[in-house]
């Protein structure tokens, strides 16, 4: 008989704060810089038709542990900064790995504090040239193989360790009647004639959000009702070019609806929407994808692994790609791995985009892992349980290793300081490229608008 132990067996975290799980601080010239917790944020988004410019004004709540100067991420130069009323700069700096984020310039103390300010955003926003009919397109793509890619393309944020409740309150000027659709997997409400807002969970991390906003009826789209197995109806929505055929994405995904729901129980998310794009592989958010149609599983399973139960850094990232690899290759189950070593989880704690050999090593260790299970159900049964238990929570690679051997009663210290945290062995040096995450650039990006 399988063994499975019941999910109040697993090892729980859910109850710390995200602070434990923040990289640690660092030495700068002047004193330390300080990881923070993010409570709220409000971004006041305003797209100007006439102007031809986006710009963003925020206001966000922090917390500090200790005094130091407080680290966020932004790759525009910020304006207008303020802590408390105060007005000061930032600092572009790097942390002690090289990876570059910002700090403010002064010396903040712990406790609860507000930041604000103002910058333009450039990257995936493009303003029609037609001056009787003048309109904007714009999109927070996101990429995870790559270095400060999230949302700091775009707006101040933190790293991804962090949970917060984040705003977005939208404005278009220059047309007396703005028509828009937008795409999100946040609660939107359109609030005055040209203004919109929408909230996204609280559960939401800095790769979680998804926000695409087109002039009204340019994209085709398609919706349907779906009826979990929890007995919960969601939507499904589904979006595309006119030249693709929406109705395939839309029948696709309930299709991989289903099938995911069967093995790793009822959907996570408050509905579902995927953006139809060309072939070239896709990008997962929490709820939501854009993805080409045979990347669409490939991203959908992303929702309950990266995007559900969600990495705290970059050297996390491997576990959600491994599983979703290990699917894509129809769950093989393995007596060994088909490599000695790597160190697919231990580079920088700083670390925040996902080492790229994770599909070829990641998918061929949990196909092993599985063999290792397989007198307790195997590692889907294992799977399943995880995601109910830690839903909507961020966990590291020690969290993962640690409720592995819990729900099996096996040991696999070997395994893991060898094949996740050991050294970059020489058949470790596959090739990262994967066909659901191929590079993009920046005017593939742009071109999807």
């Amino acid at each position: 008989m399988k063994k499975l132990l019941p999910l109040a067996l697993f090892i729980s975290g859910t109850a710390l704060a995200n602070f434990h799980l923040a990289p640690p601080d660092f030495e700068v010239n002047g004193g330390m810089a300080v990881f923070v917790d993010m409570k709220t944020a409000e971004y006041k988004i305003t797209y100007d038709l006439t102007e031809k410019t986006a710009t963003v004004k925020s206001k966000i709540v922090f917390e500090s542990r200790t005094e130091g100067f407080p680290i966020f991420d932004l790759i525009p130069n910020p304006t207008n900064v303020k802590i408390d009323g105060a007005p000061l700069k930032t600092v572009q700096r790097k942390d002690p790995f090289g990876s570059k984020m910002r700090t403010l310039n002064m010396v903040i103390g712990k406790g609860t504090h507000v930041l604000e300010m103002e910058n333009e955003i450039s990257r995936n926003v493009s303003f029609s040239d037609s001056e009787s009919f003048p309109s904007v397109r714009s999109a927070f793509w996101i990429r995870d193989l790559k270095d400060r890619m999230f949302l700091e393309q775009y707006i101040p944020s933190n790293y991804e360790y962090d949970q917060l409740q984040m705003t977005f309150n939208v404005e278009i000027k220059g047309a007396k009647k703005p028509s828009y659709d937008f795409f999100v997997n946040g609660e939107i409400s359109q609030t005055s004639v040209n203004t919109w807002k929408i909230v996204y969970p609280a559960y939401f991390t800095v790769s979680s959000l998804y926000y695409h906003m087109t002039p009204k009826g340019s994209l085709r789209k398609a919706e349907a009702t779906y009826k979990s197995i929890s007995g919960r109806e969601f939507k499904i929505t589904a979006y595309t070019d006119w030249y693709l055929k929406t109705s395939k994405f839309l029948a696709y995904a309930q299709e991989v609806m289903a099938e995911l729901e069967a093995d790793y129980g009822p959907w996570g998310h408050p509905n579902f929407i995927t953006y139809g794009t060309l072939p070239g592989g896709g990008m997962e958010h929490s709820g939501a994808a854009q993805t080409s149609l045979g990347a669409l599983d490939h991203e959908m399973l992303h929702s309950y692994f990266a995007k559900g139960v969600m990495p705290g850094r970059g050297d996390d990232g491997w576990i959600d790609e491994a599983i979703a690899s290990w699917r894509d290759y129809g769950y093989l189950r393995l007596p060994d791995v088909s490599f000695t070593g790597s160190d697919l989880g231990n580079h920088s704690p700083y670390k925040r985009n996902t080492d790229d050999r994770c599909y070829e090593l990641g998918r061929s260790f949990m196909a092993y892992l599985d063999y290792r299970l397989q007198n307790v159900g195997g590692l889907k049964a294992f799977l399943r349980g995880y995601f109910a238990a830690y839903k909507h929570t961020v966990i590291t690679t020690q969290h993962f290793k640690n409720n592995l051997e819990f729900f099996s009663g096996q040991n696999f210290d070997h395994e893991f300081e060898t094949l996740i945290w050991g050294t970059n062995s020489k058949d470790a040096m596959v090739s990262g490229h994967n066909p659901n995450h191929l590079p993009m650039t920046d005017k593939q990006l742009k071109d999807m608008l």
